[in-house]
């Protein structure tokens, strides 16, 4: 327990499912349809809180004149809301998953341990329609699980982690900003969570790879009934003759004292 050790599995799940959102855009057309201009919609961890705050200094760290609220809207926000163990996937504790490293090294791990994490991807926008494309360029995907390939470390070079969709609520409210009930602007919110089923791992061992064994026999070999000659053979090692018991053994019971 009080060994030193980190895989960065959760940072590594985390920023891979921030990624998956990294490329989403919102268009925005006229009155006749034709498309005026597209707009990337940028992606940040933490809370929608914290973005909210962000916007009430506006009017107070920045002209309210000059700035438009169209210009930091939309947004999206992500953040892991908490971890479950998954008793589901486990499997028994003392199994054991071996590295070859070299002819005299191997590294040694324990059974990786089942998690959820709940993470929750906030979507922030100055109308409903904007917030709807945003939400229509996700939900497809999810059905209710998209998986993604993660390079967790050397003894798991490649594993399949699932983000399943669990559920999504959309509302409405203001920014809060100026503190003034009369010049309160309306936002559009949704709020979608997905949960992460990944493995946490232990601390990794490097131990030596066994090259040779010694085995010392005592007493007597019993041929039990029905033992032929053909299925019993000594194979040929470190000072040691290839050879095989004599097929007849009409008559031994037992062999005493007898060097291969």
């Amino acid at each position: 327990m009080l060994e030193h050790f980190y895989h960065k599995t959760i940072r590594k799940v985390v920023v891979s499912f921030g990624t998956l959102f990294n490329d989403i855009y919102i268009a925005r057309f006229d009155d006749s349809g034709n498309e005026l201009e597209r707009i990337k919609v940028p992606i940040s961890y933490g809370p929608q809180q914290k973005f909210l705050r962000r916007l009430a200094r506006i009017g107070t760290d920045f002209d309210a004149n000059k700035v438009r609220i169209e210009n930091y809207l939309p947004r999206m926000t992500f953040e892991i809301q908490n971890i479950t163990y998954d008793p589901t996937r486990k499997l028994s504790t003392m199994n054991q998953t071996l590295l070859y490293k070299d002819a005299t090294t191997s590294t040694k791990r324990y059974e990786r341990v089942p998690y959820n994490i709940d993470m929750n991807l906030g979507i922030m926008a100055k109308n409903t329609e904007d917030a709807l494309q945003i939400m229509e360029q996700i939900l497809p995907y999810f059905q209710p699980e998209y998986t993604v390939t993660i390079k967790m470390n050397d003894m798991d070079p490649k594993v399949n982690i699932p983000f399943v969709f669990k559920s999504c609520t959309l509302g409405e409210g203001d920014d809060g900003s100026y503190g003034n009930a009369t010049e309160l602007r309306k936002l559009t919110y949704i709020s979608m969570v997905f949960t992460a089923k990944l493995y946490l791992y232990g601390p990794f061992e490097d131990q030596k790879i066994i090259t040779d064994v010694a085995t010392n026999f005592f007493g007597n070999l019993n041929v039990g009934a029905g033992l032929t000659g053909s299925q019993v053979r000594v194979v040929a090692g470190a000072g040691i003759t290839a050879g095989s018991f004599d097929p007849d053994l009409s008559g031994h019971t037992n062999i005493t004292n007898t060097t291969y």
